[in-house]
């Protein structure tokens, strides 16, 4: 009876809220918490058939949705926290929006994305069949601390799910390693052959995490992403799921290994990794090629996920980028396109992105500091920093506004490129989505 008149007023609760105009993506399950600690327990036992888990540093809410529109589309029944409400009220919620008013529940998988921080903790109430891994960089140290508490939360994690099948990027030595005490199956995706001669950054990653010397790298996509190997024995392992003949402009196209070739309504090299671990958790489940292909044709981006725009008659993308490795991931993506370009770039220290923003100097601005690139514009509460960190990398045609709607305006206004990048870390994304679905036409 506890969960019945739970779920009977969140669902009244979450129906106020859209009538307010609200998101309701949290508020509804700290209320169904408050009513009843246990509530998430209940729902392990109403899904059919598999819950999985998705976590990491960065793609995680394009690969969980991408794994919900795979399910989907080969016609199953799908719990998913959508737009990255990754903590407990989020996962509950996603839950919520699938039961009827008086309890009644029709789910074959959950797709839940969660915080690392937060994912020991879901785990105490609902137990996934299947944990994808995405990648793991440094984010947010102020809150995590070092890259080896991020890693001890996952295995945290981990342990209470030991009967789970590790879904893994095998290009990332940190997560292999990481992974390398359990006994849980593991299933690895990756990219297969060396990509390109450019050389990027190499940080946190370049130190073996079984026994602290140097990795050796054949070839590196990304950072740390590649080909790797180390005296102690450790190095990456074949991989079950492999993209090769990548090609990543004007669009993503690639082939997996003996299953068909893909291509995406999106851009960037990243996309292929989330695209892979999604592919390999459904395939896992059974899902069908075609189903997957299906899906793939229709996918549309999440907001700032390399999210296409017209600004005013121009092409235009907004793009989500909240740590380094995302920031360097996205300016290599914008790099690919050499059109003239307008650049806007959107930096917030507030809770939610991390109060501490010194990562911004190992933000690599260089493959867009060229002759395309037109004009650069910073905004946030950390414009200055940005500038900043611009500058220091020999940036020209720099501007800064403390308020963003100018710097938006300003972006738009004098904006004499093909195209223009809007690229926001977490809460400055919002705002300037916000700003941008005022001004478009």
């Amino acid at each position: 009876m506890k969960y019945f008149f739970t779920v009977f007023i969140c669902k009244i609760f979450i129906l106020l809220l859209k009538l307010m105009g609200k998101k309701a993506t949290s508020a509804p399950g700290k209320l169904a918490f408050k009513l009843y600690p246990d509530i998430l327990k209940e729902y392990q036992g109403r899904v059919k058939k598999e819950i999985i888990a998705v976590m990491g540093t960065n793609g995680k809410t394009t690969t969980n949705n991408l794994l919900a529109d795979f399910f989907e589309e080969a016609g199953y029944n799908v719990v998913c926290n959508r737009i990255g409400a990754n903590m407990d009220e989020g996962s509950l919620v996603a839950f919520l929006n699938k039961t009827s008013l008086f309890g009644r529940t029709n789910i074959d998988y959950a797709c839940l994305e969660m915080d690392e921080g937060w994912a020991e903790y879901i785990l105490n109430f609902i137990t996934p069949s299947k944990i994808v891994v995405t990648n793991l960089f440094a984010d947010q140290l102020d809150r995590y601390g070092s890259m080896e508490s991020i890693m001890e939360f996952l295995k945290k994690a981990i342990r209470k799910a030991p009967n789970a099948t590790l879904i893994l990027n095998a290009d990332d030595p940190i997560s292999c390693a990481m992974a390398k005490e359990f006994e849980n199956e593991k299933v690895y995706f990756g990219i297969k052959d060396k990509l390109s001669e450019i050389e990027t950054s190499l940080n946190e990653g370049k130190n073996c995490f079984v026994c602290g010397q140097p990795l050796e790298f054949e070839f590196r996509h990304f950072s740390h992403l590649g080909k790797y190997k180390c005296l102690c024995g450790f190095e990456r392992p074949e991989n079950e799921f492999n993209a090769k003949d990548i090609s990543l402009f004007p669009a993503v196209d690639f082939e997996i290994e003996n299953y068909g070739r893909l291509t995406l309504n999106s851009r960037g090299l990243y996309n292929v990794y989330n695209t892979l671990a999604a592919f390999s958790a459904a395939t896992k489940c059974q899902v069908e090629f075609e189903a997957i292909k299906r899906a793939i044709e229709k996918y549309k981006p999440q907001t700032g996920r390399m999210e296409k725009l017209s600004i005013k008659g121009k092409e235009s993308y907004l793009i989500l980028a909240k740590n380094p490795a995302g920031f360097n991931l996205s300016i290599s993506a914008i790099a690919e396109d050499m059109r003239k370009k307008d650049i806007y770039l959107a930096v917030n220290n507030r809770i939610s992105d991390g109060v501490d923003v010194s990562w911004l100097k190992d933000v690599d601005f260089s493959p867009i500091i060229n002759e395309s690139t037109i004009s650069f514009t910073t905004a946030g509460t950390k414009a200055t920093d940005a500038l900043k960190r611009l500058k220091e990398q020999n940036a020209f045609n720099c501007t800064s506004f403390d308020d963003m709607k100018s710097a938006i305006e300003n972006t738009i206004s004098n904006s004499t490129g093909d195209v223009i990048y809007f690229l926001a870390n977490y809460t400055a994304l919002y705002e300037t989505k916000e700003i941008l679905d005022e001004v478009r036409i």
